[in-house]
């Protein structure tokens, strides 16, 4: 596989599936993922979201980054510039569909830096259990009016807004207005 194109996690999954002697419906099962978008994923007919990776590969045993990762012997020099296309760029949608992160940080600082492109629609709402110890997220307004909640501290932020907060509470990120909204994430851990 080329350095900086999209890795086959479909390809990857059916051959893990296989090679532990699961079926599909087996795996599904085990990950909660449905057997019909289990199949669609190994065929390579939709690309999976953050979450549903996650749930694949807790019910596999490896780590996401084995899944995401390049196979090679480490001889590859990093590309002078690498161009992550916009249908490449992973999203995680909330339940309601009215809350969507499209993951702009790499894989292999997802447990120290992670960066995303919120989108909230009107009415959206993102519930957040705290992060690990030490975490703090910031959050810059770059479209409409986002409302933040942490503790007991609740503060209103406009287009250019930046909010610094203790992410190791449960916190919560509002769109109150009638128009959508957009604001960058940076989710740093110690």
């Amino acid at each position: 596989m080329a350095r900086g194109s999209l890795p086959d996690v479909g390809q990857k999954i059916k051959a893990l599936r296989t090679e532990r002697k699961l079926t599909l419906d087996g795996l599904a099962k085990a990950s909660g993922v449905s057997k019909s978008m289990l199949s669609q994923i190994e065929r390579g007919l939709t690309n999976p979201t953050l979450a549903t990776i996650w749930s694949l590969t807790q019910s596999l045993g490896i780590d996401i980054s084995s899944l995401l990762g390049e196979a090679g012997n480490g001889a590859d020099k990093a590309p002078a510039l690498e161009i992550v296309k916009s249908y490449q760029t992973p999203e995680i949608q909330s339940a309601d569909g009215k809350c969507t992160l499209r993951i702009l940080g790499p894989i292999d600082l997802v447990s120290h830096t992670e960066w995303y492109d919120m989108r909230l629609e009107a009415g959206g709402k993102l519930n957040s259990d705290g992060h690990g110890s030490g975490t703090v997220e910031h959050l810059t307004v770059l479209e409409g009016s986002l409302w933040v909640k942490n503790g007991g501290a609740k503060r209103q932020l406009e287009v250019g807004d930046t909010a610094r907060y203790e992410a190791d509470v449960p916190h919560v990120i509002e769109n109150k207005g009638d128009s959508p909204a957009r604001a960058l994430m940076m989710v740093i851990t110690p």
